[in-house]
């Protein structure tokens, strides 16, 4: 029997549309040479994980190899004005650098692979540890950071999706857990550069993603522009991969911006230039996913997308564009088996989830089934996108809305 793994997958019954989430110094602050696996930094930076590297702040890590097998994490950063460039990271649990409730950093030109296979599949996790836990390990996993630039790195072969810019605070994935640091408030994202990344085999994860968690949160101005995302489909783990034998795992790819906390807003976020291919989800996809939460000013713009969504199986219906709501109906949210709409034991009213002026323009879109697929009030502006469907596909589907 094959169980397939994955990220959280969001399907229409109808359509098929997956919608898928101690150096060595060497000069002024240049750390360079090999770090042999095995010896990790207990409690970096009281995150609660382990980690290869630290950095401090100002710090250049540059060529160099940092093998972080028996660690949680890579290189880990929670200090400004860092640099990693041209630095190879493999072997961590989770994440291949880490880097937390910060500002100006880069990560350039380096190769992080086969990170993250020990990972925990999916939801948060509570209580105190030594090591840390982190659902959501992107390969580069940039939470409540800001000012930051992610480009021109091959990330591959990673076991938890690839790049991931994301909100952090007492909530959410973007949470160090176990760690005596945790944020009371949340940490919201602002003006990160997500440009000239190559990303293939990066399983049981999206791509690139960049998504709110906490409730009332914002992540705004990400640009998400030029990456080349090459889908590998599926394939069997191993134990090396944190796999049973027989279990199939997906490379999920695609690009998404999200709101995933209640309220939160996603905004002035562009996707431009991009090439994604064969991803197992949409090649693009904006949701709003939690009760009361929006996306707002997404410009989808000049990218190439064509067989995407090849995880619908049977039903052929590949999918480039997703412009979706996928939270609950407007009106109250209830304990479930609940029949009582006031409050409580009705926790609040929901008015429902938006996409607030999408543009999905200049795409050129072929091999899809669906060249855009949209679903919710709020339905994209379309302007001049060139789009070649499969036979009996569409360029253009509005859905119906969800149902309670």
């Amino acid at each position: 029997m094959v169980r397939v793994i994955a990220a959280k997958r969001w399907a229409a019954a109808t359509s098929g549309v997956v919608l898928v989430a101690g150096l060595m110094v060497a000069g002024a602050g240049v750390a360079s040479a090999d770090e042999p696996g095995g010896t990790c930094v207990a409690n970096a930076g009281g995150s609660g994980f382990s980690a290869a590297m630290v950095a401090h702040a100002g710090q250049t890590i540059s060529r160099r190899t940092v093998n972080a097998t028996g660690c949680d994490v890579g290189i880990y950063v929670d200090a400004p004005h860092v640099t990693i460039s041209r630095v190879k990271v493999m072997g961590a649990n989770d994440a291949g650098i880490l880097v937390f409730d910060t500002h100006d950093v880069t990560v350039t030109r380096s190769d992080v692979s086969w990170n993250g296979f020990n990972s925990p599949a999916e939801g948060p996790h509570s209580g105190p540890q030594v090591n840390g836990t982190l659902p959501q390990a992107f390969a580069i996993s940039l939470f409540g950071v800001s000012d930051s630039i992610v480009t021109r790195n091959n990330v591959h072969d990673n076991g938890r999706g690839g790049i991931g810019i994301m909100d952090d605070g007492p909530s959410g994935p973007g949470r160090v857990v176990g760690g005596e640091g945790i944020p009371s408030t949340a940490v919201p994202v602002s003006n990160v550069l997500v440009s000239r990344n190559v990303l293939w085999a990066n399983y049981g994860g999206c791509a690139i993603v960049t998504s709110a968690f906490n409730a009332g949160n914002t992540v705004s101005n990400v640009t998400i522009d030029r990456n080349t995302v090459i889908g590998t489909g599926f394939t069997m783990g191993t134990e090396a991969m944190g796999n049973e034998a027989g279990e199939q795992i997906a490379d999920v790819g695609g690009i998404v911006a999200q709101s995933n906390g209640n309220f939160s807003t996603v905004s002035d976020i562009t996707i431009s230039r991009n090439t994604v291919t064969n991803s197992v989800e949409a090649g693009v996809i904006v949701h709003a996913a939690a009760p009361g939460s929006h996306t707002a000013g997404v410009t989808v713009t000049h990218n190439k997308l064509s067989g995407n969504n090849m995880g619908a199986g049977e039903t052929l219906q590949t999918t480039g564009v997703v412009v979706s709501v996928i939270g609950p109906p407007p009106g109250p949210i209830c304990p479930p088996g609940s029949t009582d709409t006031t409050i409580p034991p009705c926790y609040f009213n929901n008015p429902g989830e938006t996409n607030d002026n999408t543009v999905v323009s200049h795409n050129q879109i072929s091999g899809q089934y669906y060249g855009v697929w949209t679903q919710g009030s709020s339905a994209p502006t379309m302007m001049r996108n060139h789009i070649k469907v499969t036979d009996g596909g569409t360029a253009y589907f509005q859905a119906s809305a969800p149902t309670p």
